[in-house]
């Protein structure tokens, strides 16, 4: 599996890995001015010989509830997707979605989304990952945050390790 760049939180030994396909994801599902926001859920293989690396980024889906600045995943399409990526060894770490913003900033209703996304999966979620997509095409416009005992912390992008 091919990877592309790596992300890294202060503080914390990781690193997560981003492949190829997860990254096209991202980049094939940017907020175009007007459209509402999509996303869908994360998931790592924790058995990679080379690391910790984001496998799975799942594709937005028609039963999700959006709008422009806000979204909602679908938890029956969420509960299918993590049975089936589960089957495959992978494993939830948090969701991505988009934002009208060119370099996109976390938001407090973010915050309170990701909360209770985590909430819903505290079982099997103890650290979730939130990616959001802003409109730049470059991967600049692409960021993503750890929640963590009690706060959010942006993590520093850095190139290919390989």
């Amino acid at each position: 599996m091919e990877v592309i760049w790596s992300w890294k939180w202060p503080g914390v030994e990781d690193v997560l890995l981003v492949s190829h396909s997860a990254a096209d994801i991202f980049h094939c599902n940017r907020q175009i001015s007007g459209e509402h926001e999509r996303g869908g859920q994360l998931f790592v293989d924790p058995n990679h010989p080379d690391g910790i690396i984001l496998s799975l980024a799942t594709a937005p889906h028609k039963a999700d509830n959006a709008g422009r600045t806000w979204l909602e995943l679908d938890p029956e399409r969420c509960k299918k997707e993590i049975q089936k990526a589960n089957a495959l060894g992978l494993r939830l770490i948090g969701y991505w979605h988009t934002h009208p913003q060119v370099i996109p900033q976390i938001s407090s209703a973010d915050i309170s989304s990701f909360s209770r996304f985590a909430q819903r999966y505290s079982q099997v979620l103890p650290h979730p990952v939130a990616i959001i997509v802003g409109t730049s095409p470059d991967t600049s416009g692409i960021k993503a945050w750890l929640f963590r005992e009690g706060g959010y912390f942006e993590a520093v992008r850095m190139d290919c390790p390989f």
